[in-house]
């Protein structure tokens, strides 16, 4: 047993729950005052918009500062923020204003937590164990994504939008408490602790446009992200468009749909794909686009019962966990660790920016084209892509290693 790997998952657990409950009782509550899904939209913008630009330069903290501190101080900051908002609430003074204000304050202070937890895995994580220790937090991400919008209509009709918006609060502290009893080893000292943040973040840069093989796997990440976001736009169309009540089959996609990713998780916890990692990340954005393709053949041959559909959205749900967990661990397998924050802070930028880059883009494509035939299209353009990137990935990583021999011997 990982002692500090249990703490940090037992924290994950508790504020990913109370976060899931949270968001749900937010949108219902800006949706009943304002009856405006504008406002709606402008909340989750101001909760999306500022993670993206921070993470541009965020990582140099993380590099530089402890990062236990700082995953301590940013769950207390959320708690707090969180509470401010139920006793707003409970005062009768909150309004979209100040929704959108708290939602800003959450989204930079996710910019430094995002990065320094994956950072940190492989601080309190042996090499070999790195898979299964991601795949656990796939697992509670997938799980509390599951559970935690059950709780919270339930918690909801039962008590009201204050006593959610006070118990996600009590869950970020909580989260505090487990992390203030993490033992994270020190780093060695690097240029980050002593270089200014300016010199920090261009030398992350620069770190980073050498090191090749990361751009391949950061662009995947992009890739992977931005089909997350496109099939949330698809999923609500493909239902309506089925035989029976939309909303039912919707409800069952998105059960399967979360019950895959679980499943996924929990067998990478168990069996280990440990130095498989690459061939199980082009495999798994492989399946993505199978997936897609299968969607797409059942809407054009006129599939219009909900069962037919289930397969697909399982293996798609299995193979987005299987392809996160995949970059996640050769991120940190192949990233020195002093300068895994700034890595991981862009890793975030990129995939949180292009999952609202999709539901823009596939939102306007499907005003123009049927949704069968463009799953199809993408499908047809994600296959050959995983294949040949895979290709190019294994020429650079034979150029590395060649290189990184050549400089031993010479050395």
């Amino acid at each position: 047993m990982n002692r500090n790997l249990n703490l940090l998952l037992s924290g994950q657990l508790v504020s990913q729950i109370g976060d899931k409950l949270y968001l749900l009782a937010l949108s219902l509550w800006v949706l009943e005052i304002t009856g405006s899904p504008a406002a709606m939209g402008a909340v989750l913008f101001a909760s999306m918009a500022p993670l993206v630009l921070f993470g541009f330069f965020s990582g140099a903290f993380v590099d530089r500062y402890n990062r236990k501190n700082i995953i301590i101080g940013t769950d207390i900051f959320r708690g707090f923020i969180i509470a401010a908002v139920a006793v707003a609430y409970y005062m009768g003074a909150l309004n979209v204003g100040w929704v959108i204000v708290a939602e800003v304050l959450l989204s930079i202070n996710a910019a430094f937590f995002n990065p320094a937890i994956p950072s940190v895995i492989p601080q309190i994580v042996t090499e070999s164990n790195l898979t299964k220790a991601n795949s656990k937090v796939q697992f509670i991400a997938g799980f509390s994504n599951i559970i935690g919008p059950v709780l919270g209509g339930a918690a909801v009709i039962a008590f009201d939008y204050g006593f959610v918006f006070v118990l996600n609060a009590a869950t970020f502290l909580i989260s505090a408490g487990f992390e203030c009893f993490l033992n994270i080893p020190r780093l060695n000292p690097s240029g980050a602790a002593t270089q200014k943040i300016g010199a920090s973040v261009l030398a992350g840069y620069r770190y980073l446009l050498k090191e090749k093989r990361l751009l391949i796997i950061i662009f995947m990440v992009a890739v992977i992200h931005f089909f997350v976001g496109s099939i949330q736009v698809i999923m609500p169309v493909l239902a309506s468009s089925l035989a029976g009540h939309g909303a039912g089959n919707l409800g069952l996609l998105q059960a399967v749909f979360g019950a895959g990713s679980v499943f996924m998780a929990f067998i990478i916890s168990i069996h280990s794909i440990h130095k498989k990692e690459v061939i199980m990340l082009f495999t798994g954005v492989g399946v993505i686009g199978f997936s897609y393709l299968l969607l797409g053949i059942l809407g054009i041959f006129g599939f219009r019962l909900v069962f037919p559909y289930l397969f697909p959205f399982v293996c798609l749900s299995c193979a987005l966990v299987l392809a996160g967990t995949s970059f996640q661990t050769i991120i940190q397998q192949t990233t020195a660790n002093e300068f895994s924050g700034r890595v991981f802070a862009i890793v975030s930028s990129v995939g949180n920016g292009s999952i609202p880059l999709a539901a823009l883009i596939y939102g306007i494509l499907l005003t123009y084209i049927d949704h069968a035939g463009l799953l199809f299209i993408s499908g047809t353009i994600l296959v050959p892509m995983s294949i040949g990137f895979y290709y190019v990935y294994g020429c650079l990583n034979r150029r590395t290693e060649t290189d990184r021999r050549v400089e031993k011997f010479e050395g």
